[in-house]
C-alpha cells in the first residue's frame, strides 16, 4: 500500500521539507497524519479524500448529509457503526453503499452483510463526516444544526488556498465566511444556547455552546480560518477590525427567514488570538410573564402583592446565569404600564420591553447606575429597575427612591434572600434604613431538568439530603422517602441525562417583625428561622420539591447550592 505522504508529493500538494517537517508535528500530536494535515490546512478535503482514495484503492465519496442518508444511516445499530467508523450511504437493488474510514476492515463488511441482507460495496469517508452523518441520524442534540454549520464549514475551507508561509488568499469570495457565522449563531438559538463561545488554541479555534448551564463544543476552526471568522463577527458587531490587542464590545442583530435574533458580543486578547464570547438573546421566542416563568403558584401570588405595593424595595440575588433577569422581566411585564411609569436603568439592555422606559446605561457620559438613578427620579416614575446594586452611592440612592414612594426592583449578588441583609449593610447601608425600605429578598437558582425520556428511579441518596437540610432535618423534613430520579442520558438530551432548567425560589418577605429584627440587628441564623417561620420556602427545600417529583435530581440540586 502506498503511503499517503507519499501520494501527497506525487501530487504536488506540499513539497518535500514541508511534509517532513508536518510529519514531525503530526507525530507528537498523535493525529492520523490525513486528519493532522487536513486540520492545518495544508490540504483540502477533497485532496485528503483522493490521496485516501488513492492508498486504499477505493472510491471516495464526501458526505453531505441528506433526508435519504438520514434513514439509509439507521440501517446498522448506532453503537456497532460507531465501533467500525462505518454508516450506510445508499440502499437499492440490493446493493449497501458503506462508507468506511478503514476500508480494509473485512470483518465489518461481513457483519454488515450478515445484518442487513444487503451486498456491500464500500467507499472511503472521512471520519468527521462519518460521524456527523451517525448524530444527527440518531438525533444528538444540536447536531442536526450542526450538520448545516459543517457544510458550510467545509465550502469555507474549499475556498482558500494556503501557500507556503500559512498565508490565506480568498480565491472567490467572502460568502462561505458569512454563511458559517451565520450558521453558528442560529445554530446557537436552535440549540436553546445562553452564549457562543469561540476560543482560539493551537492548531485550531474551539466553538462551545453553552447549553442548560453547561458548556458542549459544537465545532472546531482550523488556524487558517480563523481571521476569516473573527473578522466576520467583528463586522456585523461594528467593531474596529483592525483592533487586536485591546477588548471589544458590541452588538449583533441578525435575521434568518422569520426568526430574529441578538447578540451581545465581548472580544478580548488571549495568547493565542482572540476570544469572542457572545450572549444569544433569542428576540423571537423569548417571552416575560409568570405563566412561562415556572414560578411555583403560591410563590407567584406572594410577588405579584409585592408588586402591588407603592413603594419599597425588592432585590433580587443569585450568582450570574441564575436567571435574575428573566424573573426581572417577568415582573415589569406583570405591571400595569398603562397606569404606572415603569422605568429601567440597565447595563446593557438585554431585551426591549413594550410600555416600559428603558435607559442604557453608560458610564462614559456620566449615566451609570447611581447617576442614572437619580436622573430617572426627575422623570415621575412609580416603579423603577436598577440593573444592578454594586456600590454604596447606587445603594444608598436605590434606598432613597424606595423611602420616598416608588417602587425599586434590582440585583445583589449573595448566596440566599437572607444574605441582602448583610450585602446592604457591607455597602455602608445602616439597619433602620435597610429594615425600612426592603420589601422583599428573592434569591433564585436555575436547575437541570431530568430528561422525560431517560431519567431513571434510584436509590435515595442520604448523605447529599443531610448535607443540603443537616443531619437531624432530614427525617422531619419528609425527604427522607422518594421517589427519586438520576440521569442516565440518551439521543433525546445529548446523553446529558438532562433538557431544559427549571427555576427555584427562596422569598424573605419583611414583615413587622423580621423588619424589628433587621433594625435591632440580629444575625443572619435568627433572621433565616423568623423568615421561615413566616412561610419562606428555602432553596435546598425548593429543589428536592421539585427533585421529588422527578423533575431534577439530588445531585443537581446539591450542585448548584454548593456552588
Amino acid at each position: 500500500m502506498k503511503r499517503l505522504g507519499d501520494i501527497v508529493l506525487d501530487r504536488g500538494w506540499m513539497s518535500e521539507p514541508d511534509l517532513n517537517s508536518a510529519i514531525k508535528e503530526q507525530t507528537k500530536s498523535g493525529m492520523q497524519l490525513g486528519s493532522f494535515l487536513l486540520h492545518r490546512g495544508l490540504i483540502s478535503r477533497d485532496q485528503l479524500g483522493e490521496a485516501l482514495a488513492e492508498q486504499y484503492e477505493v472510491e471516495f465519496q464526501s458526505i453531505n448529509p441528506n433526508q435519504k442518508q438520514l434513514q439509509c444511516a439507521k440501517l446498522l445499530p448506532e453503537a456497532f457503526a460507531r465501533r467500525r467508523s462505518i454508516v450506510p450511504i445508499d440502499a437499492q437493488q440490493g446493493r449497501l453503499r458503506l462508507g468506511m474510514v478503514w476500508p480494509g476492515d473485512m470483518e465489518a463488511i461481513s457483519e454488515t452483510e450478515l445484518m442487513t441482507g444487503y451486498e456491500v460495496e464500500t467507499v472511503i469517508c472521512l471520519a468527521d463526516e462519518v460521524n456527523r452523518l451517525l448524530d444527527c441520524a440518531f438525533d444528538k442534540r444540536i447536531n442536526a444544526r450542526q450538520t448545516a454549520i459543517d457544510m458550510r464549514f467545509a465550502e469555507l475551507r474549499e475556498r482558500q488556498v494556503v501557500g507556503q508561509n500559512d498565508h490565506v488568499e480568498d480565491t472567490e469570495s467572502d460568502a462561505p465566511v458569512v454563511k458559517l457565522v451565520q450558521s453558528i449563531l442560529f445554530g446557537a438559538v436552535h440549540a436553546g444556547a445562553s452564549d457562543i463561545h469561540l476560543e482560539p488554541h493551537n492548531p485550531q479555534m474551539r466553538v462551545r455552546y453553552r447549553v442548560d448551564g453547561v458548556m458542549q463544543q459544537v465545532m472546531t476552526i482550523p488556524k487558517v480560518s480563523e481571521e476569516a471568522v473573527v473578522g466576520r463577527i467583528k463586522v456585523l458587531a461594528n467593531l474596529d477590525t483592525a483592533e487586536n490587542r485591546r477588548p471589544q464590545d458590541g452588538n449583533i442583530t441578525v435575521t434568518d427567514g422569520q426568526q430574529r435574533a441578538s447578540f451581545r458580543v465581548s472580544v478580548i486578547p488571549v495568547v493565542n488570538g482572540e476570544k469572542i464570547v457572545m450572549r444569544v438573546l433569542d428576540e423571537t421566542s423569548k417571552t416575560f410573564n409568570f405563566d412561562t416563568l415556572g414560578m411555583p403558584e403560591t410563590q407567584v401570588e406572594l410577588v405579584k402583592t409585592l408588586l402591588d405595593k407603592p413603594h419599597g424595595m425588592i432585590v433580587m440575588t443569585g450568582p450570574t446565569g441564575s436567571g435574575k433577569t428573566t424573573t426581572m422581566y417577568s415582573m415589569l411585564c406583570s405591571i400595569d404600564s398603562a397606569t404606572r411609569n415603569v422605568s429601567t436603568i440597565e447595563d446593557p439592555v438585554e431585551f426591549r420591553l413594550p410600555g416600559i422606559n428603558q435607559v442604557q446605561a453608560n458610564n462614559e457620559f456620566g449615566m451609570g447606575f447611581a447617576n442614572g438613578l437619580k436622573f430617572l427620579m426627575r422623570q415621575d416614575p412609580d416603579v423603577i429597575l436598577v440593573g444592578e446594586i454594586r456600590d454604596h452611592e447606587t445603594a444608598n440612592t436605590a434606598v432613597q427612591a424606595a423611602l420616598t414612594g416608588h417602587l425599586l426592583i434590582s440585583t445583589l449578588h449573595t448566596n440566599d434572600a437572607i444574605g441582602t441583609v448583610a450585602r446592604l449593610g457591607d455597602l455602608g447601608l445602616d439597619n433602620f434604613k435597610i429594615a425600612g425600605a426592603l420589601v422583599a429578598a428573592v434569591a433564585q437558582r436555575l436547575l437541570r431538568r431530568l430528561c422525560s425520556h431517560c431519567r431513571e428511579e434510584c436509590p435515595t441518596n442520604v448523605k447529599l439530603l443531610q448535607r443540603l437540610l443537616g443531619a437531624g432535618e432530614v427525617e422531619r423534613s419528609g425527604f427522607a422517602e422518594g421517589p427519586y430520579y438520576t440521569a442516565k442520558g440518551c439521543s433525546h438530551c445529548a446523553g446529558t441525562g438532562y433538557a431544559g432548567r427549571i427555576p427555584i425560589y427562596e422569598i424573605m418577605v419583611v414583615s413587622p417583625s423580621m423588619e424589628q429584627a433587621i433594625e435591632s440587628g440580629l444575625p443572619a441564623s435568627r433572621l433565616r428561622e423568623i423568615a421561615v417561620s413566616e412561610g419562606m420556602v428555602e432553596l435546598a427545600v425548593g429543589g428536592l420539591q421539585q427533585a421529588q417529583l422527578g423533575n431534577t435530581s439530588i445531585e443537581e440540586v446539591y450542585y448548584k447550592l454548593s456552588s
